[in-house]
C-alpha cells in the first residue's frame, strides 16, 4: 500500500471553495493537463464520472462518500489495485478553508503502479493543489466583485 496526503490553504470560505471545487468543470480551467471531465449527475456517493487527460485515454472513477461541504472519496479502479483520493474541506483559523488531499493505492498488485502513478503523483498533487486554491481565491474574489470568473 501507498499513501500521499497534502493540504494548502485558501483564503476563500470553506462552502465557496466546496461550490468551487464540486464543479467538475472547473477542473479543466484549473488542470492544464485535462481535457475535460464529466459527472452523471449531482455529486453524491455514488456517482460516476470520468476525466479525459490530454493524449490519454479515458479515466474512469466513481464518488464513494461525498459529505456536502466538508469530504469526497473518489475511486480509481486498476487492474488488481485501487487508487482512491480523499478529500476534505475544513474551515482554516483564518476564516478561509484547508484542504486536504489524501491518495491512496492499494490492491494486490498495487507495487506494480508505485514506480510510476504514485510517483508522479506525489509530484503533481501539490502544484495542482495550489493552483486549485489560487483559482478559488480569484473567483471568490470576482464573486465579491458582482462577476463570475469560473460559473457555477
Amino acid at each position: 500500500m501507498w499513501t500521499f496526503e497534502h493540504s494548502v490553504e485558501c483564503k476563500a470560505d470553506r462552502r465557496f471553495a466546496w461550490q468551487f471545487w464540486t464543479n467538475v468543470g472547473n477542473w479543466a480551467v484549473v488542470d492544464s493537463s485535462v481535457e475535460s471531465v464529466s459527472l452523471d449527475g449531482p455529486f453524491r456517493s455514488g456517482a460516476k464520472g470520468h476525466t479525459k487527460p490530454l493524449g490519454r485515454e479515458l479515466i474512469e472513477w466513481h464518488l464513494d462518500d461525498a459529505q456536502d461541504e466538508r469530504s469526497a472519496v473518489f475511486i480509481i479502479p486498476v487492474p488488481g489495485a485501487a487508487l482512491q483520493f480523499a478529500w476534505r474541506f475544513e474551515d482554516s483559523e483564518t476564516g478561509g478553508t484547508r484542504m486536504t488531499q489524501r491518495a491512496t493505492l492499494e490492491g494486490d498488485r498495487a507495487q506494480d503502479y508505485i514506480l510510476t502513478v504514485a510517483r508522479e503523483l506525489e509530484y503533481g498533487i501539490p502544484q495542482g493543489m495550489q493552483k486549485l486554491a489560487q483559482a478559488i481565491e480569484q473567483a471568490a474574489v470576482g464573486s465579491a466583485l458582482g462577476r463570475w470568473l469560473c460559473p457555477f
